[in-house]
């Protein structure tokens, strides 16, 4: 805990950084979007939540939860013709190790390219990937008592981005995931996302989101699920995650989940409704598909459509 918050906190440019003036600041935006519809329709309150493939985006710590073997599908439809695609792998590696890898796609759509003049010269097409790997590791033997049950984890990850010319750079996720507390309904967490190095167009640096986040899960009931992240990204102002989510039965084996979420990221910085989301899911031991509404006010609406496969 205390390697990755130096390594944070003294990190270049994080405390000249961290406010709401110094939004649009940084580099590679996509990674910032939130993948699963789950997590989005949740208010992205999710770091401690996380249990399964999307936790190496959430928390690479949190693999550790995954039983035997999960995959995650994610497609969102975004603003106009811009899109949102995320796949990745997770799998359990003996006792007490998992590891996992995806990959995130960002699209905006077909652009309109002009010269000097104003005139028509084509068109072309703006798009963002990032490849991850991560590893994690729950401690079980030879550590103090008190550190027994804490999972650790790290990602590296690839990202490059294209416009006309392309950049390329490398980042590191860090996170730290509890043993749960209360007689096994209250889990905490701390994520580190995008520690690396700048991203370089031509001879333009520019820093990537650099985010912390302090993450809490509690199951209020058997089948109700509250949680809440803190968020400090160097691009922007903190801001305050909640979410929430409640299981139906429906038979011995499948189960229906309402679920809503506020996050205060977004409120002021867009007229209309926004900051808060919703979603359902269907799932049962094997499979699982999930559906995220979220309000943009005056920009439109965005929604997610997530698979989930634990085999």
């Amino acid at each position: 805990l205390g390697l990755i918050l130096a390594l944070v906190l003294t990190g270049p440019g994080w405390a000249s950084t961290l406010g709401s003036s110094y939004k649009g600041t940084t580099t590679a935006g996509f990674l910032k979007l939130g993948i699963g519809a789950r997590a989005m329709s949740m208010g992205e309150a999710y770091s401690a939540v996380a249990d399964e493939a999307s936790a190496l985006y959430w928390n690479p710590a949190a693999l550790t939860r995954i039983p035997k073997h999960s995959a995650t599908l994610m497609h969102a439809a975004y603003i106009d013709s811009s899109f949102f695609d995320y796949a990745a792998y997770g799998q359990r590696l003996g006792v007490s190790g998992a590891w996992g890898a995806g990959l995130t796609y960002f699209s905006a759509g077909q652009m309109t390219e002009t010269d000097a003049t104003g005139t028509e010269v084509g068109t072309f097409s703006p798009h963002d990937l990032a490849f991850s790997v991560g590893y994690a590791h729950e401690t079980r033997e030879n550590v103090p008592a008190v550190m027994t049950g804490y999972s650790f984890g790290i990602a590296g990850k690839y990202i490059r981005s294209t416009i006309l010319d392309s950049a390329q750079t490398w980042a590191v996720d860090l996170g730290i995931l509890s043993p749960a507390y209360l007689d096994g309904k209250m889990r905490l967490a701390l994520a580190v996302a995008n520690l690396g190095e700048p991203m370089r167009f031509e001879q333009e640096r520019e820093e990537l989101p650099l985010s912390l986040r302090l993450g809490s899960a509690f199951k209020v009931g058997k089948r109700w699920l509250a949680s809440m992240d803190l968020g400090f990204p160097t691009d922007n102002a903190p801001f305050a995650a909640l979410g929430t989510e409640y299981q139906i039965p429906v038979t011995d084996d499948w189960h229906l989940s309402g679920r809503m979420g506020f996050n205060s990221r977004t409120i002021g910085d867009i007229d209309g409704f926004t900051g808060v989301s919703f979603g359902l899911g269907l799932a049962c031991h094997e499979y699982g598909v999930s559906y995220a509404f979220l309000p943009l006010g005056s920009v439109g609406l965005a929604h997610r459509i997530s698979l989930s496969f634990r085999f």
